[in-house]
């Protein structure tokens, strides 16, 4: 009964959320990014930014039932930027690599690389409205962890030339510094304190969420070259070490956000909430452990196998089975 009364206070945090999200999405989204010619976006950004504009409102929600609270307008202002900002960099990153020739590194320097890479400065545009509205007492943190996200995403270690060469501890590291760092970033907007306690939590389920992502994209990142801790053990056929990864990094944020300050009510809601994502990806697992039954190895070739689509009944019956068993 305690896991059913807090997983129903979860999912109406996640219901009321999303249906806020849709309206402001709908209606204020293009206006709160301030483009200076907002029809310049096509059809096919416009559903791309609406994809991680609604991934980030997931964020928002674990760290509002953590604190108790919903986001302010400004706090929905900043998010919004940053959702645009994540979503136009990593397509940015993704497009210049291969016309990158000049030789420079990068690191620490997302404003050059913005104005290197990005003809049409979106990216700066999208930073400089965050670095506007951000308090000068938060300033400093966001672009430290900015910075850390920035490094890993530019540096090229998780391509197939140089990801041949990555141990697992590397992937494991690389992982936990993408999902970790993307978290607190967006973490970092919302207008309170941020202890080490709750850094650590947040870190790890950045970690987990990734992780989580990793899995899900295992046939698409194999088949384009990057080196993910579920492309390295689908590979060697050990699946049973992805398996265990996935539930130790569960355990690993489950206790972190119960070693937070944060009253048990919320911390037992909000981690209902992160079990949604757990639920699913256990289904996507499971997919992969009867297929590697079935076939005796992956079938990574075949996309139609690997690439588990959760609009299926099948998968919604099993995911809902799993998110009402407790931990």
């Amino acid at each position: 009964m305690r896991h059913v009364f807090y997983l129903t206070r979860a999912t109406a945090w996640l219901v009321l959320a999303f249906v806020r999200a849709s309206w402001y999405f709908k209606y204020r989204a293009l206006q709160t990014l301030a483009l200076p010619h907002p029809e310049s976006l096509s059809s096919k950004e416009k559903r791309r930014l609406k994809h991680y504009f609604y991934g980030t409102t997931y964020l928002s929600i674990v760290f509002c039932s953590l604190r108790g609270r919903t986001r302010t307008k400004q706090e929905k202002h900043l998010f919004t930027n940053l959702a645009a900002l994540a979503y136009f960099f990593d397509d940015l990153v993704d497009t210049y690599r291969e016309q990158d020739d000049s030789g420079v590194l990068w690191e620490n320097n997302p404003e050059k690389y913005g104005r290197t890479a990005d003809e049409r400065g979106l990216a700066l545009h999208f930073l400089n409205n965050i670095y506007r509205e951000l308090p000068a007492t938060d300033l400093k943190e966001f672009q430290a962890f900015m910075h850390r996200v920035f490094n890993v995403e530019t540096s090229g270690r998780q391509q197939q030339d140089i990801g041949k060469t990555l141990k697992s501890e590397d992937l494991k590291h690389i992982t936990a510094e993408k999902g970790g760092y993307s978290v607190l970033l967006f973490r970092r907007v919302l207008r309170h304190p941020l202890d080490a306690e709750e850094r650590n939590a947040l870190y790890q389920f950045g970690f987990l969420i990734q992780l989580c992502d990793d899995i899900f994209d295992l046939w698409f990142d194999k088949n384009e070259g990057i080196a993910t801790l579920a492309t390295a053990t689908a590979q060697h056929g050990d699946l049973k070490h992805l398996v265990h990864l996935f539930e130790q990094q569960v355990l690993l944020t489950r206790k972190a956000f119960r070693c937070t300050r944060y009253p048990a009510a919320n911390i037992e809601t909000a981690l209902r909430v992160v079990h949604f994502i757990v639920s699913i990806t256990r289904v996507c697992l499971n997919e992969y452990t009867d297929l590697q039954k079935k076939h005796g190895t992956l079938p990574l070739d075949q996309r139609q196998l690997m690439v588990i689509d959760m609009e299926r009944w099948h998968n919604r019956f099993q995911s809902a089975v799993l998110l009402w068993r407790d931990e």
